[in-house]
């Protein structure tokens, strides 16, 4: 028997209707960007060089900066589910991709030995108002986005068969997120199912998974997609209710409850045509790990060129503190556990370890010099690390390299405390900026700051990156926490 219906409901737009606007939404997306390069180029002339014809040079400029448009436009994730994106997090992809075909021309331009020909002015007015176009587009886009959503079009309703935590955590996700443009029209019920206890936040129940069909066929053209949500060892139910709902030819989509296998940004994979459902991974996919690479080349790179008369004389200072190298190399371990050599300015004076053992800094520690503890109270002796961020080893924010020993230890005590490794180690960290850095004298410290390390990996995303640097500039430098 039926418990539900959808009277009452926002009026349901045909499929077709919601597939032309959304393709019309993209088709406008790409042919703004198509108009606003170029003519961000023409406007930035006139405003230099008013209406003169533009300089051979200049034309070579202008076909080599379109050329890299289309190879980090098409690289990164520009149009790529850019619906599902946040406004914030779409305008990151697009100064980072903006800001890698400049940095992709003046490669090129210092290769072919033409920098003392190319107009800066000009170059840095068409990037300046290419940026600002292309981004008032995607701001108006997201208004116009929203107005069709909340018509009705470009939002797809959802059956949902059976109960499970994923299935309520997707709902209330959608819930709050309305303009990920999906709404769950409600659930039918399973054996198995979490006990709803009449709570509020659930989906409305429609009934049990045996009136599936005759729902479906009574609301024909009423629901785009049906979710099932059924316990992992139910694949002669979920073979079943598949059978019994074939004539209906909607999408079906099957939610695992991997909840209790430790995952760690689950996805779907499809190797050939064999799909697989990844367990543990590090960032979501390669283009989120191409971005993060193109932000920390960024980072790192200005950081080192703006920061070369601060590493002078910081080096100075180490120098004459006490004997020994200006730089201290330790391995630690990084992306996927492999060993790396890990730089800082020495702030220690020279000295012998036990083999394998490795003594974390003290408060008032002897072996810290004066200068170095100054260095380790603002920081300042990880700034080499920007040149292991620049060879590929580490990442500007990501979570913290213990030394080898400490994992050796740690990993026996913690658990998933490896999983840190699913992500290149940063100099700066989600963790970092809630206070847990320096010494670690206590298990539960560890442990918070490994808990904190794999939200941190769970929840990337540009703008989070963004948030801990500008966090680490006002909180960690210069924190007491570290000797």
């Amino acid at each position: 028997m039926l418990h539900g219906s959808v009277e009452g409901l926002a009026p349901v737009h045909p499929q077709p209707r919601r597939v032309e606007a959304r393709a019309a939404l993209e088709l406008v997306l790409r042919l703004a960007d198509l108009l606003s390069i170029p003519g961000a180029a023409v406007v930035s002339h006139l405003f230099r060089f008013g209406f003169v014809a533009p300089s051979a040079s200049q034309r070579v400029v202008f076909g080599a900066v379109l050329l890299s448009t289309m190879v980090c436009f098409s690289v990164a994730p520009m149009y790529r589910q850019w619906r599902a994106r946040g406004l914030l997090a779409d305008l990151w992809f697009l100064l980072l991709a903006w800001t890698a075909v400049f940095g992709l021309f003046s490669t090129y331009a210092v290769l072919v030995d033409m920098t003392d020909s190319v107009p800066t002015t000009w170059l840095v007015g068409w990037y300046a108002m290419g940026l600002a176009a292309m981004t008032t587009t995607r701001v108006g886009l997201r208004v116009q986005l929203h107005r069709l959503r909340a018509r009705g079009l470009d939002r797809e309703r959802v059956l949902l068969v059976g109960l499970r935590a994923p299935s309520l955590k997707l709902h209330r996700l959608l819930r709050g997120k309305p303009e990920m443009g999906k709404e769950v029209i409600g659930y039918f019920s399973s054996p198995g199912d979490i006990p709803t206890r009449r709570r509020a936040d659930v989906p409305r129940f429609l009934g049990g998974i045996e009136d599936l069909p005759q729902y479906m066929d009574l609301h024909r053209g009423e629901f785009d997609q049906v979710w099932v949500s059924l316990q992992m060892g139910s694949g002669p139910q979920i073979k079943d209710m598949l059978k019994k709902i074939e004539r209906f030819p909607v999408p079906v989509r099957i939610i695992p409850d991997i909840s209790g296998y430790g995952t760690l940004n689950p996805g779907v994979h499809l190797v050939g045509n064999v799909p697989m459902i990844g367990v543990r991974q590090g960032l979501p996919d390669q283009h989120f790990r191409l971005v993060k690479r193109i932000e920390d080349l960024l980072v790192a790179g200005i950081a080192v060129v703006l920061l070369a008369p601060v590493f002078a004389m910081l080096a100075v200072g180490v120098k004459l503190s006490s004997p020994g190298p200006v730089l201290f190399r330790q391995r630690r371990h990084g992306l996927g556990g492999k060993e790396f050599w890990m730089l800082k300015f020495r702030s220690m004076r020279v000295h012998a370890e036990t083999p394998d053992t490795i003594t974390q800094a003290t408060r008032h520690d002897p072996r810290i010099t004066r200068f170095g503890s100054f260095l380790r109270r603002s920081s300042l002796d990880e700034l080499p690390q920007f040149f292991n961020v620049l060879g590929g080893s580490m990442s500007v924010v990501g979570p913290r390299p213990h030394a080898i020993q400490h994992n050796n230890q740690y990993e026996k005590l913690i658990g998933r405390y490896m999983h840190r490794h699913y992500v290149k180690p940063g100099i700066t960290g989600w963790a970092q900026v809630h206070g847990l850095r320096g010494e670690t004298p206590e298990l539960r410290s560890m442990k918070k700051r490994v808990q904190y390390d794999i939200d941190y990996i769970r929840r990337w995303s540009p703008t989070l990156d963004v948030r801990i640097i500008a966090l680490t500039a006002f909180k960690v430098l210069g924190q007491k926490s570290a000797y």
